[in-house]
């Protein structure tokens, strides 16, 4: 009888930690089911992929540059983005890493990284987080399809609501060049999830 108890109680404290785990690795007001979107990878000019790692080896800062995944679009609903980013070499400068992207419109929230040392918005230039090469920086995006925004979080800290938005939407991660930027990069993504409401 007292194995049992034993037992039973291992597993509540086993249960009630997962949830724990469960709840920090997600953003925004809940409950969030899981979500798994197909995609596919688009790799152009010099961009490259091997397993986790995402780069871009050109310097060109006139032509398209990327090695991205890019998701399923959707129309309705809640969804986020979980993914931890770290970026490991940074030659270039100003590259996106994370888009939440609207369908047959073009980029809407994009978060980059700058030689300078922070992840901002591209849109409107808004600084989100300091940021050093070789640290981690896990990103959850969530967007509200119904109310037309994206809440960006960095960290687990909401660092900006970026609103706007119209139509279908689609996520996208990996390496960028953005208009004003240009490689060399190389970044690892680690910790890739998606959830629905």
């Amino acid at each position: 009888m007292k194995t049992n108890k034993c037992i039973t109680n291992v597993l509540v404290v086993a249960l009630i930690g997962g949830l724990s785990m469960m709840a920090q690795a997600q953003e925004g007001t809940g409950p969030w089911s899981s979500w798994s979107p197909g995609y596919s990878l688009q790799l152009v000019g010099s961009g490259w992929n091997s397993g986790s790692q995402y780069g871009i080896t050109s310097t060109s800062t006139s032509t398209e540059q990327r090695a991205e995944r890019r998701y399923d679009t959707f129309t309705s609903g809640s969804k986020q983005f979980q993914g931890t980013v770290v970026v490991n070499s940074l030659g270039g400068d100003r590259i996106c890493l994370q888009q939440c992207f609207e369908d047959n419109s073009g980029p809407w929230s994009m978060i980059a990284v700058q030689k300078s040392g922070s992840l901002y918005q591209v849109e409107g230039g808004q600084t989100l987080a300091s940021y050093s090469v070789g640290s981690s920086a896990r990103i959850n995006a969530c967007c509200y399809t119904g109310s037309a925004k994206v809440n960006n979080y960095i960290n687990g800290s909401l660092v900006e609501t970026h609103t706007g938005g119209t139509g279908s939407y689609y996520f996208k991660f990996g390496t960028y060049r953005t208009s004003s930027g240009k490689g060399p990069i190389t970044a690892t993504w680690t910790g890739i999830q998606f959830w629905q409401k």
